[in-house]
């Protein structure tokens, strides 16, 4: 299936459990694309307050290898939903955990065109395994469109996130196409791609739960491979998590 097709098509079959004998970062070096969906959450359905998120992440053959749970207060959840502070625990399926992902709360950020100022851009730490650092996904400054840049545990730039010059995220947005490239260290070639998927017009209408497809090459570092995940989430949790009654 080519990468068009698989883009066009939102019937994914999926097989619930993959049981692996790799460790850790071990199982997505022979993973070129992983499908996140998170869990509809139907207190948030109910009272319009964002809950604590719960993700299915699945390899190419719709095989679950990770789940990620969310850490958060119920305050910054109500009144500051994309810029709340949270932890991100992603584990696999014998609950050992994989990659720990921190964002702090800052009141200022999320805004494009003053990211370039440490204190009002958005930043995801990770950790691989916990209480290892592996880098940062960090917002850049940018005057049209969402940037990010991805570094490694060295403060090194290793790939750098370009979004589209429009989101949408609204219930009659099929035919929409977000998509937010993934650049090599030259800041210009193309080397993989995130796609937010649209899951039909009534839980775009009721929910804040997304899904996404996550493109990288092969043969990519498994720790960049990580950090890549982790500007997923970034991007889900800066753009995309608002309930529909406050999008």
């Amino acid at each position: 299936m080519s990468v068009k097709q698989e883009e066009a098509s939102n019937n994914y079959q999926i097989t619930p459990i993959l049981s692996s004998p790799l460790n850790g970062l071990d199982c997505l070096r022979s993973i070129d694309s992983l499908y996140i969906s998170q869990q509809v959450s139907w207190t948030e359905v109910m009272c319009g307050i964002a809950s604590e998120a719960k993700f299915d992440i699945f390899n190419d053959k719709r095989e679950r290898i990770f789940q990620a749970i969310e850490t958060s207060t119920f305050w910054q959840r109500l009144f500051c939903t994309t810029r709340r502070s949270f932890t991100l625990r992603i584990f696999d399926n014998n609950n050992q955990d994989i990659i720990i992902l921190k964002r702090e709360f800052k009141c200022c950020s999320g805004c494009c065109w003053c990211a370039n100022m440490q204190c009002c851009s958005q930043e995801l730490i990770a950790e691989s395994p916990p209480g290892t650092f592996i880098g940062t996904v960090s917002q850049d400054g940018s005057c049209c469109r969402p940037m990010f840049k991805i570094k490694d545990a060295g403060d090194n730039h290793v790939l750098t996130v370009q979004g589209p010059l429009m989101t949408c995220d609204i219930p009659c947005t099929r035919c929409c196409e977000n998509k937010f490239a993934l650049l090599g260290t030259d800041g210009i070639t193309e080397i993989g791609a995130i796609y937010k998927k649209y899951r039909g017009y009534f839980q775009e209408a009721l929910t804040s739960a997304d899904a996404f497809l996550l493109k990288v090459p092969m043969d990519l570092d498994v720790k960049i491979k990580a950090m890549s995940l982790a500007a997923l989430f970034l991007i889900e949790y800066m753009i995309f998590s608002a309930v529909p009654e406050k999008n």
